[in-house]
């Protein structure tokens, strides 16, 4: 062979090489590492096969999302389901080498015997001076999870303080909580921005106040035996309540912007409502019940900086065109309004007034959701059509009660007065979807 044929060869191999090498093995640990937090605790596992270099690299993430719903109801039987959720999460817990952690999940159907595994595994994440902190146990399984009693006792000391400095988020689900829990996290994480606590039977009354208090987002949800919540936060960003009528105070909140309220009852809603009306110039986000008292609140206030609106039209009759046209004039800066159209089976009642018409220069987006088709559904849409300039877009939701025969006739209906230029969306199809289908 010539010299000149050697090495031609032997650049062939050189490029070869340099193709087929593992470029990403040879990356810093911390990067692997933070690749491999992004993937689910299953994927991450399975890097271990890659190489030697892999083999523990997983025991190193910082995300432990053990979520049972997804990753072992699909794949198990209902009797081993328990069984291998617990196994799964104790190995990895056993196994996991890193420090610090930076979500810290558990998502499963609790069982009355999984008290005293759970109470271990919250050990084991504070130890690893975790920073979202999640008990997600499905409120509709009937359990509830009690926060023990010793886990907050270990906590008041020096060392258990240390463990709850890096936390930034808690959200408990099905975990039965007291107030006093949940004020000594909120006045000892000097880095908390995030609380959210969905049906806790043992909380009763909340106290968010103090000007040191980070908390941006407070959530309180369906807490059956809540009886009054106090806020006076300077930094408190967004508030989200629904439950049961309560005693509601809440002051010198200046950078509070998004708000969502819903009561168990509609006659309830506008007591919740009423402390709250004097902060609606400042919101950019609003989240209410629908009835007459809540359309006269917007009558009587400006809403400048309101961008996002969601209703949920408990009861759709001819006052919901006349409050509609209230909102319209009381937002001039909404972009997007969202209506949930509650399944009352209602008429649309008598017309008591006459509907005003109300230009609208920046509404681009409407969702209609759980749509019926009912004559108050359709005046509700042709109002918007009529008075949104520059309406983008309308997506329609249909309810699952409709027929797709009366989602066809619905869709000619809404086509038939559509203005040029909008985007119709049925569901997730196209208008002309339904033309052709």
């Amino acid at each position: 062979m010539s010299k000149k044929a050697r090495l031609s060869s032997s650049d062939d191999l050189l490029r070869e090489n340099e193709t087929t090498k593992d470029w990403v093995s040879q990356l810093p640990d911390d990067i692997l590492i933070n690749i491999i937090s992004k993937l689910t605790l299953m994927e991450a596992a399975r890097t271990c096969v890659l190489s030697s270099r892999w083999r523990y690299l997983w025991t190193f993430t910082t995300a432990l999302d053990f979520d049972g719903i997804r990753e072992i109801l699909p794949r198990t039987k209902r009797y081993f389901r328990e069984y291998k959720f617990v196994r799964w999460v104790n190995k990895v817990l056993v196994l996991h080498r890193g420090s610090n952690v930076s979500q810290f999940r558990v998502s499963f159907y609790l069982s009355s015997s999984l008290e005293g595994v759970i109470t271990n595994w919250i050990y084991k994440a504070l130890a690893k001076t975790v920073q979202n902190f999640e008990l997600d146990f499905q409120y509709n399984s009937g359990h509830h999870y009690t926060f023990p009693q010793e886990i907050y006792n270990s906590l008041k000391g020096v060392r258990g303080l240390s463990s709850i400095k890096s936390l930034r988020s808690i959200c408990l689900s099905a975990v039965n909580v007291t107030g006093e829990i949940l004020e000594f996290f909120i006045h000892n994480c000097p880095l908390l921005d995030e609380l959210c606590v969905k049906d806790s039977i043992d909380l009763v009354s909340l106290k968010v106040v103090g000007s040191s208090v980070r908390l941006n987002s407070l959530d309180i949800q369906y807490c059956s035996f809540m009886k009054d919540i106090e806020i006076s936060t300077p930094n408190l960003f967004s508030f989200k309540y629904y439950g049961p009528k309560i005693e509601l105070h809440i002051e010198n909140v200046p950078q509070l912007v998004e708000l969502s309220v819903r009561a168990d009852h509609t006659v309830e809603d506008m007591f919740l409502v009423a402390p709250l009306v004097c902060y609606f110039p400042q919101l950019t986000m609003l989240e209410l019940d629908s009835c007459n008292e809540v359309y006269k609140h917007f009558s009587n206030c400006e809403l400048p900086k309101l961008i996002h609106l969601n209703l949920r039209v408990t009861i759709p009759n001819h006052e919901c065109l006349v409050g509609l046209a209230c909102i319209m004039k009381s937002c001039p800066s909404l972009q997007k309004l969202t209506l949930e159209l509650q399944s009352s089976g209602r008429r649309i009642g008598k017309k008591t007034q006459q509907v005003p018409r109300c230009s609208h220069q920046h509404l681009k987006l409407v969702e209609l959701h759980m749509f019926r088709g009912r004559e108050i559904d359709l005046q509700l849409a042709f109002y918007i059509f009529e008075n949104a300039a520059i309406l983008g877009k309308m997506i329609v939701e249909p309810s699952n009660y409709m027929t797709r025969k009366e989602i066809r006739n619905c869709t000619q209906m809404l086509e038939s007065k559509l203005p040029q230029g909008v985007e119709l969306v049925i569901g997730s199809l196209y208008v002309s979807d339904y033309k052709h289908g």
